[in-house]
């Protein structure tokens, strides 16, 4: 090589900035967000933090209590840095600009891991309203078109709401608008203020998300004789197709009053990022995860039962990967 070209490639190679080593012990600030004030999600996102702040100290790594829907928002408008409980309903709705979102949020926020896969869904009637109202199953609810007290959250919590429960009605015939017009009423709120409406006598239908083998729940069946709403698993998929959920069976003995299996919609869920956030804190993120996977576990509920660092990289959503992730799941062999 001639002397000129020598130098002409040191100058090009100067020129190009060279990727940054992540891989140190130097602290991140970030702010995690879309967890209520108090419950599971909340507990999880507080113990996801405090690892990372244990693998980089002086990190300021903090929890801002927002919703699911306004997770996602928020770090669309760079209001907090991460989203702790999107699932694919409300990376549909917000990409979209569907309700409850007033835009579209495309391309301000990223895909960075799957936490957990495992949300279930579940649909649950007294036994007392059931046999007043001849009631077994979602094809006897169309069909019949009973009065119900339904407890349910509310839209601003799109993936218990718009993206399970409103689906599933809307493959079976009826909307949400009609429970209304069919002479009921709602009890909105999260599943332990629908669960008390049922302990209370409040409500007749419950359609929330708790952990399987909730004590909860089982202790309200000692109190309350329950069922659950049957109903058709292929009729099931198509409502969780949508947002690109699944139909599963909740196995016969799950509760006390399961007598055999029964389908409902499960959900994955996962951490999300605006596209504001440096590759660096995202990276350092998802390797204080990946590096920590039986204290994640530890958390307890679902990251007990679903989280692996095998799964992290696993993106149902059809959303880019925020690039600080994808570089630590190229490195690692999770993705190619």
């Amino acid at each position: 090589m001639s002397f000129a070209r020598i130098l002409l490639a040191a100058a090009l190679s100067a020129a190009l900035p060279a990727a940054a080593d992540f891989n140190d012990k130097k602290p991140i600030t970030a702010t995690v967000t879309g967890a209520t004030p108090s419950g599971y999600p909340r507990t999880m996102v507080e113990g996801m933090n405090a690892v990372v702040r244990d693998m980089y100290p002086g990190s300021a790594v903090s929890f801002k209590p927002n919703s699911p829907g306004g997770g996602v928002l928020a770090v669309a408008e760079g209001q907090a840095d991460f989203t702790a409980t999107a699932s694919g309903t409300e990376i549909r709705l917000a990409n979209e600009g569907q309700a409850p979102y007033s835009k579209p949020l495309k391309g301000k926020f990223s895909y960075v891991m799957q936490l957990y896969d495992n949300q279930f869904i579940h649909f649950i009637m007294t036994k007392e309203w059931a046999d007043t109202n001849g009631v077994r199953s979602w094809a006897d609810i169309a069909k019949k078109k009973p009065k119900m007290r339904l407890a349910i959250n509310r839209p601003d919590n799109p993936q218990t709401t718009i993206g399970g429960p409103y689906e599933v009605m809307k493959a079976y015939g009826f909307s949400i608008n009609d429970i209304e017009k069919w002479g009921g009423s709602y009890v909105l709120g999260n599943s332990a203020i629908g669960l008390d409406a049922i302990t209370d006598g409040k409500a007749d239908v419950f359609m929330n998300a708790r952990n399987l083998n909730d004590s909860l729940i089982k202790e309200i069946a000692g109190k309350r004789d329950l069922l659950w709403i049957d109903g058709d698993r292929a009729t099931i998929q198509k409502a969780a197709d949508t947002f690109d959920f699944k139909a599963d069976m909740v196995e016969k003995g799950t509760y006390p009053f399961m007598e055999k299996d029964y389908p409902t919609v499960r959900m994955w869920i996962s951490l999300v990022a605006g596209n504001h956030v440096s590759d660096e804190v995202v990276y350092k993120y998802v390797k204080a995860m990946a590096e920590s996977e039986a204290r994640v576990q530890a958390i307890g509920g679902s990251l007990k039962t679903a989280f692996t660092t095998q799964k992290m990289a696993t993106n149902p959503s059809k959303l880019p990967y925020h690039p600080g992730a994808l570089r630590y799941y190229k490195e690692k062999g999770l993705v190619k």
